[in-house]
């Protein structure tokens, strides 16, 4: 199966289990969730602390062309559901990593001469955090979408809020079931069981971490300057 294939196939798979029109995130209610960012400091967080600081009780990327960087909640998560708050500039990007290697609090850093290794959308996998309608963006594979496991599964697009309105975001992963839900609508709904870690995923890239069974989770910073807020853990 060429890429193409495979990629339409990963999406198909995504949108037939989704669940369309599942509630907003309840922020704030007692239902089992927790609060892992203070809003005031980086304090349980490590990983790139030098890139991220906080505003007006907001955790941001610090904008910058060189600037690419992890921060990540202290504590390794196995199931986990994860909801927060997030806000985009004009093309803006970042990610979401779940069940990252330790090697990826480097940055994406070569570790033992593979590359792969330090970056958590290979080793673990991340969830995209983009603004599809940028300019620069247009001309982006299916996998990269918002909400997308980066290259390899395809979210369903057409649900972020306008640039510079805050958009819900809940993410679940259960074993190897992760679900995305961006504004009230599943966007997806997947099993990466059956998925390869050679290569053979739509980006054609090898995903040594897909099938993590713990690790750590957080934000995946890439030049620009996103914002989150009501960032919440329930550990399942």
């Amino acid at each position: 199966m060429d890429t193409k294939t495979m990629t339409k196939a990963f999406s198909t798979a995504a949108l037939g289990l989704a669940l369309v029109g599942c509630a907003s995130c309840p922020f704030g209610q007692d239902d089992g969730y927790r609060p892992i960012f203070n809003g005031r400091d980086l304090s349980g967080w490590t990983g790139a602390t030098h890139l991220f600081y906080v505003e007006d009780g907001e955790l941001v990327f610090r904008e910058g062309e060189k600037n690419y960087g992890n921060l990540f909640y202290e504590k390794e998560l196995a199931d986990f559901s994860a909801r927060f708050q997030f806000k985009l500039v004009p093309n803006g990007n970042n990610g979401f990593a779940i069940r990252a290697g330790r090697e990826c609090l480097g940055g994406g850093a070569l570790v033992g001469g593979n590359r792969a290794l330090g970056d958590a959308a290979y080793n673990g996998m991340e969830i995209q955090i983009l603004d599809d309608t940028g300019s620069l963006k247009q001309k982006n594979k299916a996998w990269q979408y918002c909400g997308s496991i980066y290259g390899v599964v395809a979210a369903q697009k057409g649900h972020l809020r306008p640039v510079g309105e805050w958009n819900d975001y809940e993410i679940t992963a259960v074993g190897e079931n992760v679900t995305v839900v961006l504004n009230g609508v599943t966007i997806l709904a997947t099993s990466v069981k059956d998925l390869p870690t050679d290569g053979k995923t739509p980006d054609g890239k090898p995903h040594p971490g897909l099938h993590n069974t713990r690790g750590l989770v957080g934000f995946l910073g890439h030049t620009m300057p996103v914002r989150f807020r009501n960032i919440e853990i329930k550990e399942l």
